[in-house]
């Protein structure tokens, strides 16, 4: 069986700008879509692109610990959104607004004669957060990060690598902002973090404060866990 050492090297093809395109996309798709396993598979993803980049910028078995990390967290978030899903008591995850049964329940709970006469209470509706909205926030962001890393050059780093850094941190604060889910806000942090890590990795290169900084993130997505788990719970379940 090939060692990840192994892997990484035959992957070295992959060009860090090729990467940095990859570290783009899969932030670019937390931000916008809903659909739960495909938000899992991209965090995934882009645990193993950061990997590819430090491997070519610290020692290698840094980086393959980077990737070792994210593959204990993304299963982690899995198995977790999966019990809710598959749960009879759960409230299913959001998943993208389409269909039939969607437009039907819409139309009732919106232009139904009994909800003309009883009113909706709209304190608790969301902003328009729909996917047009946040692929314009998006390129909004593209932007600024662009515009953040020509003028506040991270030291230590590439031009093209220190706009990732900033790409991936305005992203997953951004994605933060534009939801309330626990798994979304999870992978949000998460990317927080993977752009944090992206720059500390190539200023502090002990094995130590890589492993007490990948234990914080381990704790963080048990906890992301455990909230998706207790919010997708029913009141039946809860007791």
């Amino acid at each position: 069986m090939p060692k990840l050492a192994d892997i990484l090297t035959q992957l070295q093809f992959i060009t860090v700008e090729a990467a940095l395109l990859g570290l783009f996309i899969t932030a670019a798709f937390i931000l916008i879509s809903r659909e739960w396993r495909s938000l899992v598979m991209a965090l995934l993803v882009q645990y193993i692109l950061v990997g590819l980049i430090l491997i070519r910028l610290v020692r290698p078995d840094i980086a393959i610990l980077k990737i070792m990390i994210g593959a204990f967290i993304c299963p982690i978030l899995f198995l977790s959104a999966r019990e809710v899903t598959v749960s009879p008591f759960a409230v299913p995850l959001p998943v993208q607004r389409h269909g039939w049964r969607y437009a039907l329940r819409f139309w009732w709970q919106h232009f139904s004669l009994w909800h003309l006469f009883k009113g909706i209470d709209r304190r608790r509706d969301p902003a328009s957060t729909g996917v047009i909205f946040r692929l314009l926030v998006t390129l909004l962001i593209i932007l600024v990060a662009r515009i953040l890393s020509e003028n506040f050059p991270l030291p230590n780093l590439l031009p093209n690598i220190s706009n990732a850094v900033y790409w991936l941190i305005l992203a997953g604060l951004m994605t933060l902002t534009l939801t309330e889910e626990p798994l979304k806000v999870g992978h949000g942090l998460l990317t927080v973090f993977t752009g944090f890590d992206l720059y500390f990795s190539t200023v502090e290169h002990s094995l130590l404060i890589t492993g007490l900084w990948g234990s914080l993130n381990l704790l963080t997505a048990l906890a992301i866990g455990y909230l998706i788990v207790a919010k997708g719970a029913a009141p039946e379940d809860e007791k």
